[in-house]
């Protein structure tokens, strides 16, 4: 996305993130240098598909799709999305290979099938691999949605942070679709958050506690998170090939380049339909926070410590709807009852609190079907089980890709 000086709201930006998989096998294909394509036949690392912009990610397996400029219409970016995966397919198909959603690929082996990227500069990619050492799933297998929410001043900024890190423990229980790993559950339905909290272990500033501190200004984001994280990775990067604002990887950041916050703690849906309708009850929500008097969303966001918010975050991404709900924050501002003590609740209660949002009632059926039907990695488990045959695993993946090819919704 292009810098911009667009005020609270007023158009987004999103990116999704899919795997290149064989159309017989369903084990990831790392080949996008050969699918990235200039007019001249030679490897790039970005094309467009019309309003839809393609690039390559750090695994050659991964593509990702990304709305051109910002978009002010979110309704008109699902069939966007839908035209750019089928051209794309239609490439893939002379390479016997297809789009595959999901946070993270059920089976692949990322020490042996984990390729990176390696036209042009690879600096960033080899200072990553020579510090963290890039062949875990927590560098080659996850893939996410990410939405990009503008803002136009310092004072808009202030809100939009604030609002952001009271709604981002929540976000895993509608977006969770990653709940097998190596071919195995693990205990998370988000495990794709599971691998990116320890993926930089060795510096641990860099995520932080996944969600962000709450600091209010320019100035305070500078000092308070990314001059710390800098000054952490330094020792490790002398020649200062990773100090930039992209190295913060908090489940939320600051994109000061292009005056945006990059939620970036989605999974990937099984088609950009479903993606959509998360985003846009996340956008309806942190509207409705954002309009709040200043003071009492920054009280809000102050409430609970980052690591108080990570516990319920992780607690989250384990159990999904069935998670306690041990922080009250979002439950006081939409009046749940004491007795009401679960993330489902709580959702539930939103959705109905905004249901009369034109954001919200545009994509009631996608939203009511998320909620009432599970998110996707419990509907994955409610079909193969906690226990799954390699079998079952690669025809829930081609039943993933068909439904990313046809927009429609993965049933269980």
């Amino acid at each position: 996305m292009p810098k911009q000086t667009l005020s609270l709201f007023k158009a987004f930006g999103i990116e999704l993130e899919y795997m290149i998989v064989d159309r017989d096998t369903l084990r990831p294909r790392p080949i996008a240098e050969s699918i990235l394509l200039d007019d001249a036949g030679h490897t790039t690392q970005e094309i467009s598909l019309g309003p839809i912009d393609v690039s390559n990610e750090l695994a050659t397996h991964v593509l990702e799709f990304k709305t051109a400029v910002p978009a002010a219409d979110l309704e008109a970016l699902e069939s966007d999305f839908q035209s750019a995966i089928a051209e794309m397919n239609e490439r893939l198909a002379a390479h016997n290979a297809m789009l595959a959603p999901g946070g993270i690929h059920p089976f692949m082996d990322p020490s042996v099938e984990g390729k990176t990227w390696s036209q042009g500069d690879r600096r960033i990619y080899d200072a990553y691999d020579r510090i963290f050492g890039c062949s875990s799933h927590g560098w080659f297998n996850l893939q996410s949605c990410h939405l990009n929410l503008p803002f136009a001043n310092e004072e808009e900024f202030a809100r939009l942070h604030a609002a952001v890190i009271l709604v981002l423990p929540y976000l895993p229980a509608l977006s969770a679709s990653s709940p097998i790993i190596e071919g195995e559950y693990r205990g998370f339905l988000d495990t794709r958050i599971d691998v990116y909290q320890n993926n930089q272990a060795k510096v641990p500033e860099i995520a932080g506690s996944i969600v962000p501190e709450p600091v209010f200004s320019f100035r305070d984001y500078q000092t308070e998170i990314l001059e710390k994280t800098y000054r952490a990775i330094a020792p490790h990067d002398p020649d200062r090939i990773l100090q930039h604002e992209w190295l913060n990887s908090r489940g939320a950041i600051a994109r000061f380049d292009r005056n945006a916050i990059e939620i970036r703690l989605l999974d990937t849906q099984e088609n950009p339909g479903q993606d959509i309708a998360i985003c846009s009850l996340i956008v309806a929500l942190l509207e409705s926070l954002c309009a709040l008097d200043i003071g009492t969303l920054k009280d809000f966001a102050t409430r609970y410590t980052p690591q108080e918010r990570k516990e319920q975050l992780m607690a989250i991404a384990r159990d999904g709807y069935e998670a306690d709900l041990f922080l009250r924050d979002l439950a006081e501002l939409f009046g749940l009852k004491d007795d009401e003590t679960s993330v489902g609740e709580l959702w539930a209660k939103v959705v109905d609190a905004l249901k009369a949002h034109p954001r919200i009632s545009k994509r009631a059926p996608a939203l009511a079907y998320i909620l009432q039907e599970g998110n996707l990695a419990e509907r994955l488990l409610a079909r193969v089980g906690k226990t799954p045959t390699p079998q079952q695993l690669r025809d829930t993946m081609g039943d993933l890709a068909a439904c990313l090819a046809s927009g429609q919704a993965f049933t269980n």
